[in-house]
């Protein structure tokens, strides 16, 4: 219930920011240009299952990202991107990863707000803590894909605040002996800065 209601709200917050213009084009009008990174965190509904663990409930846990790219034109970017969200719980800690490329899409070449999609490789691990030693567990790796929205806030001409709300999926099709298949999904609502 929880994860449903994150989703209602980012999606809500994103459109409203579709529609909202912090400053006009004319004061301070976006500039897309050659080379861009950025990088931030948040908060994200997670869901992980796998045929050694079964079907996991929906949790909550922090997450960070780092995006960089080339611009292709003032409606697109093209870049690489790297996800994680990871929660501790009764000293065993859960990570998922996904590093993809991306495309990154300005409808309108005069608004900051964006659509997003990427595809590329999923990875999840465990993190087992025993007193001052820790075990990692590495489940494998498979498919992953990424489609969001987001909104940068200029707060200099080479330099915005980008607020966003994406979902990243990732699968393993390939079964082993010891963690079998698993999929992966995560709602995420991120707050960052690019400098452009």
């Amino acid at each position: 219930m929880r994860g449903r209601w994150l989703v209602v709200c980012s999606l809500a917050a994103a459109s409203y920011l579709a529609s909202v213009s912090v400053a006009s084009p004319a004061s301070n009008p976006p500039a897309r240009r050659g080379f861009w990174i950025g990088f931030g965190g948040g908060y994200g509904s997670a869901r992980a299952t796998c045929d050694a663990c079964g079907a996991g409930k929906r949790e909550n846990g922090g997450l960070g990202y780092l995006n960089l790219g080339g611009t292709l034109g003032d409606r697109l970017l093209v870049g690489g991107e790297i996800n994680g969200w990871s929660k501790e719980q009764e000293g065993v800690t859960l990570n998922l990863y996904n590093v993809l490329a991306t495309l990154t899409i300005y409808p309108r070449p005069s608004s900051n707000f964006f659509l997003k999609v990427g595809g590329g490789g999923a990875f999840l691990d465990t993190d087992i803590h025993e007193g001052s030693k820790t075990t990692t567990v590495d489940l494998g790796n498979g498919v992953g894909l990424l489609a969001g929205a987001g909104y940068d806030f200029r707060v200099w001409t080479k330099a915005s605040l980008t607020l966003g709300v994406n979902f990243w999926y990732g699968r393993k099709f390939e079964s082993d002996a010891f963690a079998g298949t698993w999929n992966q999904n995560v709602v995420a609502v991120t707050l960052g800065i690019t400098f452009h």
